[in-house]
């Protein structure tokens, strides 16, 4: 019986100590998407201030609903994970009342005497009464030792009972900062809902932009095929061992910082041009739509191997890392050049237009920079 109640009440310690990780580790992804659509919001009101219908606008604004998406279910999951602790604390609360409630009745049971009148003489009696020497002992020390662990035992219950109740007071307060906020959001998930009716005509009217829609893609095209062709050019006399420097970039995979301050428009890999839906766009890095003015910078330590000016197109810089290499391009300005060795953050140029392509191989093949990039 004791040692079922024992487990019991450290179940209740063990429960309360996670309680807490549970809910930071919420509060940081819900963090998270509100600076991800903090960005968004300041990128798509300095892109507002043009009245030119762009196809850049379209992605920010599409990016912007998506994250305000992702808000509201991470801000769902909160809610819903605050329900369910703010219900087990109820139990466990209950279920401290009553070991609390029994122990003290099964102990007044035994020596309520005792308690009441504070009498050694009564506890002397009940020692004494006892038909052996050896029975008369272990009252003695039953006594004591039931004593003790009463008073204890009904401390700590009492504290984690008190550190429960006010556990859920807090948990109901940020239920209610939740719910508040949740509603805050679904409101202007209403607003985007709206911008998203005016973004359609913004589409009908990128549709009768066709041809430059399509010279665009072309221009890429080639961008694509000459970064292509200097990263084969590169890689062609590679010593395939893999180097310090090549471990080291590895080991940073999921924790590069972003090349330019600003949102991923367009995602690595094949998809549909959101215009001309019969064209298949195949992007072998992100586009990383930026404030004006911005800077470009390194995500890792490296050496220049190359600065491509592309024609008819912007510049381009690739860097070394041992066997990986990253990819800028779309630069208007430069201000590296070809075996100058870079640290990490170092600004390397200008992104033209607000937007910034940025490419990771690994010798000749292409990886997803968004599996490498710190979330």
């Amino acid at each position: 019986m004791l040692s079922k109640k024992l487990l019991t009440y450290g179940f209740i310690i063990f429960f309360l100590s996670g309680i807490s990780f549970l809910t930071d580790a919420q509060s940081r992804k819900l963090q998270k998407a509100q600076h991800d659509l903090k960005n968004a919001r300041n990128l798509l009101n300095s892109l507002n201030k043009k009245s030119e219908i762009t196809y850049l606008k379209y992605q920010v604004l599409n990016k912007q609903i998506k994250l305000q998406q992702i808000l509201l279910k991470n801000l769902k999951t909160e809610i819903d994970s605050l329900d369910f602790l703010i219900s087990e604390n109820t139990k466990k609360r209950n279920e401290l009342e009553k070991t609390i409630k029994s122990l003290k009745n099964e102990y007044e049971e035994l020596i309520f005497y005792a308690y009441k009148t504070r009498n050694i003489r009564d506890k002397t009696i009940y020692i004494f009464s006892a038909k052996t020497f050896n029975q008369a002992y272990r009252r003695f020390v039953y006594l004591q030792y039931l004593t003790e662990y009463l008073e204890q035992t009904t401390a700590d219950l009492k504290e984690k009972s008190d550190s429960l109740y006010l556990l859920n007071d807090n948990l109901y307060i940020q239920k209610n900062e939740k719910l508040e906020l949740k509603e805050k959001q679904t409101d202007e998930l209403l607003k985007l809902n709206g911008s998203k009716r005016i973004l359609d005509n913004i589409l009908n009217k990128l549709k009768n932009k066709k041809q430059e829609l399509l010279e665009e893609i072309r221009k890429k095209e080639k961008i694509t095929a000459a970064l292509r062709k200097s990263i084969k050019k590169v890689s062609a006399n590679l010593n395939k061992s893999k180097t310090k420097l090549s471990l080291n970039f590895e080991k940073n995979k999921g924790k590069l910082p972003y090349p330019v301050k600003g949102i991923i428009a367009s995602s690595f890999g094949k998809h549909t041009h959101a215009v001309l839906k019969n064209i298949q766009i195949n992007n072998d890095g992100i586009d990383i739509a930026t404030e004006q003015g911005e800077n470009a910078k390194t995500v890792f330590k490296g050496e220049v191997v190359q600065v491509l000016k592309i024609p008819g197109a912007n510049k381009a810089v690739i860097i070394k890392h041992g066997q990986y290499y990253s990819v800028y391009s779309n630069l208007s300005d430069v201000y590296i050049k070809k075996g100058d060795k870079v640290s990490t953050g170092e600004v390397i140029g200008k992104p033209d237009a607000r937007m910034l392509n940025f490419q990771i191989w690994y010798q000749n093949k292409k990886l997803n920079p968004q599996k490498w990039l710190k979330s």
